[in-house]
């Protein structure tokens, strides 16, 4: 009895142990893994790898990278906010100006102070948030400041104004998050005057919630938390003007928007109807540890092939996507090895060269990591795609499945463009082994009308001769009949 018991209680804790095992793949500290059909997380070759770090003592003229908070990349140049100045670098991070300091419009030097959001226009007129001052600096591209834009003229609200991040539109409209405002973002004309609230969210409260507000006494509802809209905490601009943000709380329904110009969300749900989000799950153990809970999205980058990149600062993981909402990969991790991040803040698109900058504002390092042969030929694919050219983006698609036959995005993508070419039966097969129900029906009835075209001629024949034999068969027996009665007549 005991043996069994041992037995048993052996078992039992042989379950825990592998239900509190992180359901995530790593390789060399990084979490390599995709989304897919039969489970949420799937093995994965490592998409990005480490090209080099850099730290102050590598910038030529820079003191330290403190308090990192944004960045920003332009054709030739990388911004990036610090404590106390905006550094401008190269794509090869060779200094090439520290604003440090300004003249105002009165002529007194001052200090750059604590900036956060960056945005630098097509003209290269430089934007920049000190949400300490409450302001928005405007400085031309030989950092001469054109404009300190406080509080905007008929902006009402009861919190002290704190810009953390800004966008700039083609018509010099200014798109603001302001900390502590969750009305939505500001949208602000060039001549720093309020618009509207722009992509404003709403409030969620659950049925209990509702009764029991019904039911409470003043004493008791005073003594509940506010119940306020989610606040923004990050967004980028894409070169149609639509904007793409992440909200802060981690409990919203839609982390992930795409706003059009009338502030709506947009954003596609994939083919499974998920909306992207982040991690899918999570698991028991660490719903128990720092690392707890959904994602927590705090910055979001877009680039010209529609793909979008999310920073989860829960378990500092960057989630990349296509334009369909697919997740195509994912890397980082917590922790000090290669490809794992303490306190990434910022994450940015290095050029067309799908190279990626992580800002890291514990470690006061900004990472450079490129693309493995497999993330290249997603992005390859995905570019091909953009571009209109399906052909030669299913010869990268096909790559990325013999790399990782657990891609479901690459599956989808080659069975639909076997249904386009005709091939329904090969479609069939690829699209079934992901669920992809609605081409995989397509395909099915593609199928059953090939084989009805392709054996009704045969069948309408073989009928056709059944029906004149029996016919014959009928008129024989008739004659024969006939006879029979002649004779014994």
């Amino acid at each position: 009895m005991r043996e069994k018991m041992k037995k048993c209680l052996f078992y039992v804790l042989a379950g825990l142990m592998m239900l509190a095992t992180p359901l995530t793949v790593s390789a060399e500290g990084t979490a390599n893994y995709c989304f897919g059909s039969g489970g949420p997380y799937r093995k994965a070759p490592v998409a990005y790898e480490v090209e080099k770090v850099y730290h102050a003592v590598d910038l030529e003229g820079v003191e330290n990278l403190n308090e990192l908070e944004s960045m920003f990349v332009t054709e030739d140049s990388i911004y990036v906010a610090t404590l106390n100045a905006v550094l401008v670098l190269d794509y090869d991070f060779k200094v090439k100006h520290i604003l440090s300091e300004y003249e105002d419009e009165n002529g007194n030097t001052v200090k750059i102070n604590a900036p956060q959001g960056l945005f630098v226009t097509d003209e290269g007129e430089l934007y920049v948030c000190e949400p300490n001052a409450g302001h928005v600096l405007i400085f031309d591209r030989n950092y001469k400041l054109l404009h300190n834009y406080g509080q905007p003229e008929g902006l009402d609200i009861t919190v002290a104004y704190k810009p953390s991040q800004i966008v700039v539109d083609s018509l010099d409209r200014m798109y603001i998050i302001a900390s502590g405002i969750y009305e939505g973002i500001l949208e602000v004309n060039s001549d720093n005057k309020f618009q509207r609230y722009f992509g404003s969210t709403t409030v969620s409260i659950s049925p209990l919630e509702v009764f029991f507000r019904m039911i409470a006494t003043e004493e008791q509802l005073s003594k509940q938390a506010l119940i306020l809209p989610t606040e923004y905490s990050s967004m980028t601009i894409n070169e149609k003007g639509f904007i793409y943000t992440t909200i802060r709380s981690s409990e919203v329904e839609n982390p992930i928007r795409l706003l059009n110009v009338n502030g709506k969300d947009i954003m596609p749900e994939d083919w499974q109807g998920e909306h992207p989000m982040g991690d899918w799950g999570y698991a028991i153990a660490q719903r128990v540890t720092s690392e707890s809970g959904p994602s927590n999205l705090s910055y979001i980058d877009c680039n010209e092939y529609g793909m979008y990149m999310v920073l989860d600062r829960t378990r500092n993981r960057i989630f990349t996507y296509d334009g369909a909402s697919n997740v195509l990969f994912v890397f980082g991790g917590s922790g000090d090895k290669d490809g794992c991040f303490r306190n990434p803040v910022s994450v940015r698109w290095l050029g067309d060269s799908s190279r990626v900058l992580v800002a890291d504002k514990l470690a006061q390092s900004i990472t450079v990591m490129k693309p493995t042969n497999y993330a290249g030929a997603i992005i390859e694919a995905v570019r091909l795609e953009t571009e209109g050219d399906r052909e030669n983006a299913v010869v990268e698609w096909q790559k990325a499945l013999e790399m990782n036959s657990n891609c479901s995005v690459a599956k989808d993508a080659i069975g639909r463009e076997l249904y386009w070419e005709g091939r329904y039966k090969e479609s069939q097969e690829i699209l079934g082994q992901i669920y992809r129900t609605d081409y995989y029906s397509m395909a099915f009835e593609k199928t059953r009308e090939e084989i009805v075209r392709a054996y009704a001629p045969g069948a309408v024949a073989v009928l056709v001769v059944l029906i004149v034999a029996v016919k014959a068969v009928r008129h024989v027996r008739k004659g024969r009949k006939g006879g029979d009665a002649y004779a014994k007549g």
